[in-house]
């Protein structure tokens, strides 16, 4: 080692105290009220910055502490008490935790691409899709039975058309700009997608959540590819934003209608040479899919899932493990039955509690927290 490289060491990067930053919400916690317990055992109560002092003079026992943080912190995000209630043992904790474990080992080596549906925009003030079609029925002046019962029935592409027939598109783009067209309020979870995914975001979602994130928190310059570019070599400098249905930017050129997803999908059966099916088939091929926010029922990219698996097993050729976030039925015969379903489509499920979304931000906080913790 030269002379002006020793002289560049900083003490940090001799003792490990750099980790200590890795370690923030752990940190955090314990100067929080929550540690004053653990503060008091490590002497450490009364100090301008007591974490710190405790990394720095006692390093064996912090890392005690920490194990011990971490553990819980585990077992409260990957629903262990929840999972362990259902059956009345650890059948299922226990799979959701290896199931983690491989989402983790998979974001290691920077092979995952998240996936991300309305279910992740609700918390930043936008509907889920369910949601927006009941807006744009009332604002077109459509019967509220007749949309429930297309809702019922999973028609949405059946409401669209009905608005577009009675209204003109013209009616259905200038909702999709009042209700997407504005800025949202970040909620945790795009901050952390942020910080976590930083080459390539899928989406179908029309709004800018995940733009914003970026430009407030993500530190790198995003390019959006739509429907009309998606096959487009993306630029290696940027992050890759796929709007696989459009941007609100230009409500016209959205995918929408029966009519417009049979151009982009296929009409009778899924098309994998058209350009959403293509790009589809590259990510489900080359790259692990976590999907955060997806309903993940009979839609069109759910199709398209089983198309290339059809193909795939045709050529012998094994897919990438795919993950996804997903709340938990409220019986075992409908976790089965869910868990048979995603496996089908080459989906891995992380169950979390019904109704209890802030989980999923918990779950993507703990896999960073996971690979800082894998540093060496």
């Amino acid at each position: 080692m030269t002379a002006a490289q020793e002289a560049s060491k900083i003490w940090c990067d001799e003792d490990g105290h750099r980790k200590y930053e890795d370690f923030a919400d752990f940190n955090e916690w314990f100067d929080s009220a929550d540690g004053a317990e653990q503060r008091v055992q490590a002497l450490v109560e009364g100090l301008p910055n007591p974490s710190k002092a405790f990394f720095a003079g006692d390093r064996e026992a912090y890392n005690v502490t920490l194990e011990g943080f971490r553990v819980d912190r585990r077992n409260e995000w990957l629903s262990k008490y929840a999972l362990d209630e259902l059956r009345g043992d650890n059948h299922w904790s226990e799979r959701n935790a290896a199931r983690f474990d491989q989402l983790c080992n998979r974001m290691e080596t920077y092979d995952v691409v998240p996936f991300v549906g309305a279910g992740l925009s609700k918390p930043g003030g936008f509907p889920t899709w369910k949601d927006h079609l009941r807006q744009q029925g009332r604002t077109a002046g459509l019967e509220n039975a007749i949309i429930e019962d297309l809702l019922t029935r999973g028609l949405y592409e059946e409401i669209v058309d009905r608005i577009e027939q009675q209204r003109g598109d013209d009616v259905f783009a200038q909702e999709l700009r009042d209700v997407f067209g504005k800025n949202g309020k970040i909620p945790p979870a795009d901050y952390l997608i942020a910080e976590l995914f930083q080459d390539t975001i899928i989406t179908t979602n029309y709004d800018r959540l995940i733009e914003q994130s970026f430009d407030l928190g993500g530190g790198k310059v995003v390019e959006v590819l739509t429907p009309a570019t998606i096959l487009r070599s993306p630029d290696t400098a940027k992050v890759t934003i796929i709007k696989l249905h459009g941007n609100v930017d230009a409500p016209g050129s959205c995918i929408l209608s029966k009519g417009q997803y049979a151009n982009a999908y296929g009409a009778d059966a899924i098309d994998l040479a058209l350009p959403i099916p293509q790009a589809l088939d590259y990510y489900f091929r080359n790259s692990s899919l976590l999907f955060l926010g997806c309903g993940l029922n009979n839609d069109r990219t759910v199709r398209v899932f089983e198309a290339i698996k059809v193909k795939a097993k045709g050529a012998g050729a094994d897919l990438p493990q795919h993950f996804s976030v997903e709340q938990c039925p409220s019986d075992e015969a409908a976790l089965i039955a869910r868990n048979e379903y995603l496996l089908r489509i080459g989906v891995t499920p992380i169950w979390f509690p019904a109704g209890e979304f802030d989980f999923v931000e918990g779950i993507l906080r703990l896999a960073r927290n996971e690979l800082r913790f894998r540093r060496e």
